[in-house]
């Protein structure tokens, strides 16, 4: 077993939340008390990525980062720019492979699954895991990345588990979310500032034909009244309604055929960090002390404290002939 100090969650990632001294605020969700640590000592423990797997000791921790090197700089370009427009189909794809890898690499995924396995039986699974991760990482790249920014005081929090879903087709249902289910949204904080949304495909569909109607529409009817072509009473109230669509819509629209980036509302601030609360095992992360927000979420939802249950849905070796990471 090695002695080296291995990650869960990427170190880049977390050295991105990092104080202006180069360490992190970190939250025990469980005792509420805050540190500051170092990020080589965030979400990490000693041999992590190494497992029992067929009576031999197998270590994924050189596979992990052969994902995170490519990775690293894209991600932070991202941040650099606000931006996903200038993305490359590669460059996608190898970013794809790394959030795959990070939906099921961290401590709250083993110890939420629904039948605990003790470490040594868990490397088969995470063998497996890790075969099928092509899987999930080409659902990823067909979603649509848009990058929310912040342009207020608040920050985004890094959870331990950072890769967080949300189902809003059917937000009661908590337990069916997945990369390949309709209304399922993905976030991943990128830095205090900055977090990767990853609307379903669906989703961003319905929005892009929407937004195109009704802009025609409303074309049509423009041109219409322009040339003093009657048209009913309540023709004006459509204009008007076809008016608000293309409002609301315009930055999401930009966001899913340009890269453009759309600004954070406090409202999806809190809904983001909440997540991390509700999805994290151990701790959240900031480049401030003040955690004052999660602080109140896990007093009004003293279930967050535990652990968060994990279900697998996955194919079994057989099926996995034909793709690898």
């Amino acid at each position: 077993m090695s002695t080296e100090n291995q990650h869960w969650v990427s170190k880049f990632l977390v050295r991105n939340f990092a104080d202006i001294d180069g360490r992190v605020y970190a939250l025990d969700i469980h005792t509420g008390k805050v540190r500051k640590l170092p990020p080589k000592h965030a979400a990490a423990r000693t041999g992590f990525n190494e497992f029992l797997i067929g009576g031999q000791e197998v270590s994924f921790e050189d596979r992990l980062e052969a994902l995170e090197t490519p990775a690293a700089p894209v991600l932070q370009q991202i941040v650099n720019s606000c931006s996903t427009g200038w993305l490359s189909t590669k460059q996608k794809a190898r970013l794809a492979k790394f959030l795959a890898a990070q939906s099921f690499r961290t401590e709250a995924f083993y110890k939420g699954m629904s039948v605990q396995l003790p470490r040594r039986q868990f490397g088969a699974i995470f063998s497996e895991l890790w075969r099928s991760a092509f899987i999930v990482a080409n659902e990823i790249v067909r979603r649509q990345w848009i990058v929310m920014v912040i342009e207020h005081d608040d920050v985004f929090y890094l959870g331990d588990h950072p890769l967080v879903l949300q189902n809003t087709e059917q937000p009661a249902d908590g337990g069916d979310l997945g990369f390949d289910v309709k209304g399922v949204e993905a976030f991943l904080p990128l830095s205090p500032k900055c977090a990767l949304y990853m609307p379903c495909v669906t989703t961003s569909e319905e929005i892009r034909r929407g937004y195109e109607k009704a802009l025609r529409r409303h074309q049509t009817i423009r041109s219409a009244a322009i040339r003093i072509i009657a048209f009913p009473t309540t023709g004006s109230d459509y204009l008007h309604l076809l008016q608000r669509v293309i409002g609301n819509s315009h930055g999401l629209y930009k966001a899913i055929v340009e890269g453009s980036p759309i600004t954070a509302k406090p409202e999806n601030v809190d809904n983001l960090n909440y997540l991390q609360c509700a999805w994290s095992h151990a701790a959240l992360y900031s480049n401030r002390r003040d955690f004052a927000f999660a602080e109140r979420v896990f007093r009004e939802n003293p279930q967050y404290r535990e652990v968060p249950r994990t279900r697998l849905e996955m194919k079994w070796p057989s099926d996995f002939e034909h793709g690898s990471v």
